[in-house]
This record gives structure tokens, sequence and C-alpha cells, in this order.
């Protein structure tokens, strides 16, 4: 009587990814897949967004830098156009020298310009989302406007309109004449 010892057969190594791993992989790529763009949006909203604030906080340092020297040494303060600006915010008027504030709405942009006797010099500011206010920047007091003292000067700016406006008062010098 033989004996026959039957070999079972080797089994080999199988790589790869079973069904189950493969629909599991499938589902969580098909999450991200919804989630991802919608981030990558509400990322570039928030970006663009802060950007808008700080250049409007810029745009109100820089204004604020120069506003309260321009009123100080005003003789006059009126809104009458003056150094070939028409849309006026406020003219600041001194001896020999007018300095005007002016928004440009559709750029957005907050200028100053001085024009004297060396010719006419135009600062921007800032920008200002125009989006937001057709004049993010008006004069509150001291010209045609009353004012609690006829000797100051005031600017409420809006920059953001979820947030309460700035205002900016500036003193002139008292006159002797």
């Amino acid at each position: 009587m033989t004996v026959r010892t039957t070999q079972r057969p080797t089994r080999r190594a199988e790589s790869g990814f079973t069904l189950t791993e493969l629909l599991v992989t499938i589902v969580i790529l098909g999450i991200i897949a919804l989630v991802l763009p919608q981030a990558i949006v509400l990322g570039l909203r928030f970006t663009a967004g802060t950007e808008k604030r700080v250049a409007a906080t810029t745009a109100l340092g820089t204004l604020n830098r120069y506003f309260y020297g321009d009123v100080h040494s005003a003789d006059n303060v009126t809104t009458d156009p003056a150094c070939g600006v028409a849309d006026v915010i406020v003219h600041l008027r001194s001896a020999g020298t007018d300095v005007v504030y002016t928004y440009d709405r559709p750029t957005g942009a907050l200028n100053r310009v001085k024009c004297g006797d060396a010719g006419v010099v135009t600062t921007l500011l800032g920008r200002f989302d125009n989006a937001t206010s057709t004049h993010p920047v008006t004069l509150s007091c001291g010209a045609e406007t009353s004012c609690t003292s006829p000797m100051e000067v005031t600017l409420t700016v809006q920059s953001d309109p979820a947030a309460p406006p700035t205002a900016l008062t500036a003193l002139r010098r008292s006159s002797s004449s």
C-alpha cells in the first residue's frame, strides 16, 4: 500500500486592495472633493475681506497724519472747488496754499491735493472699498455744517459698514486777524 501524501499548493502572497478598502477610499476622496472647493472659496473671501479692512485702516491712518496739520494751519474751511478738483470733501485754505481732500468713487481713492505757488501735489492717502459706500469720508463739521466750536473741523470716516464710523476732529489755530 502506498501512502500518498497530498501536498497543498503553497499560497502565494497577493498584494493589492480588497473591494472594501477600495470603496472606503473612494468615499473618503468624494467627501474631500466636496469640502475642499468650499474651503478654498471661503479662504479667498476671508483674505479679500481682510485686505480691504487693512487698506481702509491704512487710509485712515494716513488721513489722520495729514489732516490735523492741515486743519491747524487753515485760515478758512469750505467745500468749494480748488486745485482743479470739483468733488471736494473739504477745502482748507491758508496763506498762499490750498489743501483739498477728495474721494474718487470709481477707483475708491482718497486723495489730498495741495496747490500753491510751487504747483499741485496729489497724495494718495489710501483706497476704500467703493462698493461699501458712495462717500466713506464726509465732512460733518467745519464749513457749512454747524459745529460745537467754529474752530473745529470733523471728518467722519465709514470704512466698514458693519463697524461704527470714525470721527477725526482737529482744531484750527486761532487767528489774530
